[in-house]
């Protein structure tokens, strides 16, 4: 019940002999080339684009101003590229690290204005909804449940379970060891199984659909 990553653009073609096949536009741009800036741009706003929307859900009233942002972020990064991954590997990782940041900016917002009207009467949404909720719900709640996790193991296991990455590929976008990534995407699952198996209504409607079950297990996590 998972969101899969769209199909890689041929600019994100495996690296060949060293070679990124947005090298010569990375660093014309990086030189301050503007039409080389936006050729690149052009290029990897569908990708991250893409990777946005399953982290923030396709109807999110911030995905565009979350694309603009990691757009931004990726132009005033490119000095930072060392070429370690490709250069579109590297702009979804920011795509990536802007949509958690988003999320949990939001929901500070939204503390603060429930802290506000806490002489209002508190309406829980999660006590509201139906058992019987649509994929996209699930995915919501799921999302939801990221935004409590530190950033490092939200952000491993937003690759693992949204993007459906395999632990190596999750360790050359986030440039860490893949030992660090395994360790982050188990200790992640095992709060979160906490968190579900403590709120009965979560555990009916997220337990099957991620795999975060008691008995569930990922062969590249090891035990």
């Amino acid at each position: 019940m998972t969101s899969k990553a769209p199909p890689e653009p041929k600019s994100d073609a495996p690296v060949t002999d060293g070679v990124d096949p947005l090298e010569d536009l990375v660093r014309a741009a990086a030189s301050g080339e503007r039409e080389a800036l936006m050729r690149l741009l052009s290029l990897v706003a569908p990708p991250v684009t893409a990777t946005i929307r399953v982290l923030l859900g396709p109807r999110h009233p911030e995905l565009e101003d979350a694309v603009q942002e990691a757009l931004l972020a990726i132009s005033v990064s490119l000095e930072r590229f060392r070429g370690e991954s490709t250069f579109l590997h590297y702009a979804r990782r920011i795509a990536v690290r802007t949509a958690l940041a988003l999320r949990r900016a939001r929901d500070d917002r939204a503390r603060k204005l429930a802290e506000a009207r806490a002489t209002e009467p508190a309406l829980e949404a999660s006590r509201a909804e139906p058992t019987g909720l649509e994929r996209e719900q699930r995915l919501a709640v799921f999302r939801k449940l990221l935004d409590e996790l530190p950033a490092g193991q939200a952000e491993s296991l937003a690759y693992r379970v949204l993007l459906e990455y395999p632990l190596p590929q999750i360790a050359r976008e986030t440039g860490v060891p893949i030992n660090t990534v395994r360790s982050r995407v188990r200790l992640a699952r095992n709060h979160l199984r906490d968190r579900i198996l403590g709120d009965p209504a979560l555990a009916e409607l997220l337990l099957a659909d991620f795999s975060i079950s008691p008995d569930s297990k990922d062969p590249e996590e090891g035990t």
